[in-house]
């Protein structure tokens, strides 16, 4: 695909997108629990995962990288795949019915010492993508009645019954570890009709299941939010949210095929990789991968030398280690070359970035 990034319309299984959709369709920010659930379900079931990576410059094993970040596109993709190569309609609740509390990460924390359930429901608003979430969430009050609310953050409507039943057979567990196994949802109700495996839903939501309903949603008695937590722990409470906040900032809007691409640069920059190499480890065509490249504004030589230019300024000012050494651990045998490098990378020398370092105190 050619021609300037910012008029692209890219497509999901079924509807077009806007090019600035298309654009946060492919940023990769979603930690990818998600996927690695469904990579430890194809292990146990002695299936095979890789295929459902192919293309996509995504590998099974950077699903339990706790620093990697997909794209919905990747995810999108990969459950795809999974749903079609498993022959299981049901894989939505077989995922969701693995996860707990701790798998929410610091929001599951920041919710556990939360004075009352009313106060962790609160944190699910905002900070529910650091839990890799694939579907918006709000919570609204209406008299004595509560919901979280989940809405389709790209339209994937055959892919809508699996983000539900992941997230909702999460969130009833993450309930129950809260206030104990009476807490239970007055009702749900589903946008999509019944699936195949409908007799499933009897085992796994304790109340009511309606479908073709206006919106997604579990309904709770209001009186539940007024519930103290026997795990509330006011000073963990605000370390965990201000940890929630700090995840949320620091995840850069950053195109899928470069995040990834920069994930797996990082343990090789001392080696003289090609954009093949790079290609190859991560299930594309050399083509492929350097179109991605380009309609993100970038290239394979760019994202490289940005990220050893990161790497060399934070070893100058964080280590005593000679330039030279530095350089050869970014691949230059000769510290001249490195510093030349540098030099075009920052416009600066590698002694001044030195000089200007603040140490700490020894």
């Amino acid at each position: 695909m050619g021609g300037n990034p910012a008029n692209i319309v890219m497509q999901t299984a079924t509807n077009p997108l806007s090019a600035i959709e298309a654009a946060r369709y492919r940023e990769a920010v979603i930690p990818p629990y998600v996927l690695g659930f469904l990579v430890d379900l194809a292990r146990q079931q002695d299936l095979d995962p890789a295929p459902w990576f192919a293309g996509i410059g995504l590998t099974p094993a950077q699903c339990v990288d706790p620093e990697q970040r997909v794209s919905f596109r990747q995810a999108a993709t990969v459950i795809r795949r999974a749903l079609r190569g498993t022959g299981d309609s049901a894989l939505g609740l077989r995922v969701g019915q693995r996860e707990s509390l701790a798998s929410c990460g610091s929001m599951g924390f920041a919710m556990m010492s939360a004075p009352t359930f009313g106060d962790a429901l609160d944190l699910v608003p905002r900070y529910h993508q650091v839990t890799g979430s694939l579907l918006d969430l709000r919570v609204e009050v209406a008299g004595s009645r509560v919901s979280l609310i989940a809405s389709e953050r790209f339209p994937e409507p055959d892919l809508v019954c699996f983000f539900c039943e992941e997230l909702f057979c999460c969130a009833l567990q993450v309930a129950r570890a809260l206030l104990g196994p009476d807490c239970r949802p007055l009702r749900l109700e589903f946008a999509f009709p019944p699936p195949p495996h409908v007799a499933l839903y009897d085992q796994v939501f304790p109340c009511p299941v309606r479908f073709d309903a206006a919106m997604n949603r579990a309904v709770f008695d209001a009186d539940w939010l007024d519930a103290p937590l026997p795990t509330a722990d006011s000073a963990s409470h605000h370390s965990m949210v201000r940890m929630c906040s700090t995840q949320i900032r620091a995840v850069p809007a950053e195109d899928d095929a470069v995040s990834t691409l920069r994930a797996w640069l990082a343990g090789r920059l001392d080696r003289p990789v090609t954009a093949r190499d790079a290609a190859h480890a991560l299930n594309m065509s050399e083509r492929t991968l350097r179109r991605r490249l380009a309609e993100a504004g970038t290239g394979f030589q760019a994202v490289r030398d940005r990220l050893r230019a990161q790497q060399a300024e934070r070893w100058l000012r964080e280590s005593d280690a000679p330039i030279a050494r530095i350089g050869e651990r970014l691949g230059f045998s000769d510290a001249r070359e490195f510093r030349r490098a540098f030099k075009r990378w920052t416009g600066q020398v590698p002694s001044a970035v030195r000089t200007t370092a603040v140490r700490p105190d020894r």
